[in-house]
């Protein structure tokens, strides 16, 4: 296999100093992270679409990317392509005792409780279930996530329901009164207003998260916490339902592109 040393020298290549490319010299890890997330976003497509030259092109790129930050790191003395590949293959032997160790796994489930049991061994140092669901993650994706996560300890229902009980509540306001206005209708939220925002009760953890949610980015809506709980409280049901939010609100997207396309 000669495609991937000769890869790896391109790289090389655009990173040197001396004839090589300025804009691939000026980056770092921290500036290509949009890039790599474009990048899997498109081989995603590429494998929704079915078309394995897509798909095919769609990995090259994701592994350019790979490639890319392994030249940047071992340019800073970090770590080099050599220790992504060997930490990698090591994980994966680590994580499959049921192939290359004397662990048992004939079922689909006894793989992921062998799995489970191996990373929950390498992650020794992690004090909660939820360490390690990326914070970089879209809302919806991390929201299932996390809830699988929480599910699995039977604290799914309990972490919501603490959610949903901190909903931002309005100088005047009982939070019996705010929330079925925050779960249902736009025109409600809006008449709260910002005070609606920034009025949770400090006193728990829950409560100083909503108080300090992000501002929104220029031109964007307001930042509505209720609105937000309201959506988290419809997912966690749609979970308990056995309903996947995230794939089901991509066939409701996808129509509305098409929608979009035809109104054109």
């Amino acid at each position: 296999m000669t495609a991937v040393p000769d890869l790896v020298t391109v790289v090389d290549r655009l990173l040197a100093e001396d004839g090589g490319c300025v804009w691939n010299r000026a980056q770092t890890h921290a500036t290509l992270a949009r890039y790599a997330v474009e990048e899997s976003y498109e081989l995603v497509d590429a494998i929704d679409d079915g078309d394995p030259d897509d798909v095919r092109e769609e990995l090259g790129d994701v592994l350019y990317q790979v490639v890319l930050h392994a030249g940047i790191a071992e340019r800073a003395g970090e770590f080099t392509l050599e220790d992504v590949a060997a930490g990698v293959r090591d994980k994966m032997v680590r994580r499959h005792p049921h192939v290359f160790g004397d662990e048992t796994a004939d079922t689909v489930d006894d793989v992921v409780r062998v799995w489970r049991a191996a990373k929950a061994a390498e992650k020794s140092a992690r004090t909660s279930a939820l360490d390690g669901v990326p914070r970089a993650m879209p809302p919806l994706e991390r929201a299932v996530k996390l809830l699988e996560r929480l599910e699995e300890h039977g604290a799914a229902d309990t972490a919501v329901a603490s959610v949903v009980a901190a909903v931002p509540v309005a100088p005047g306001e009982s939070a019996e009164s705010v929330a079925p206005a925050a779960f249902g209708s736009v025109a409600d939220r809006e008449a709260r207003g910002a005070s609606a925002t920034s009025a949770a009760a400090p006193g728990t953890g829950t409560a100083r998260a909503l108080a300090g949610s992000p501002e929104p980015a220029d031109g964007a809506g307001a930042v509505d916490p209720a609105w937000g709980i309201a959506m988290l409280e419809e997912v966690a049901g749609a979970v308990r339902d056995g309903i996947d939010p995230v794939a089901s609100l991509r066939v409701a997207v996808a129509a509305l592109e098409e929608a979009g396309r035809a109104a054109e």
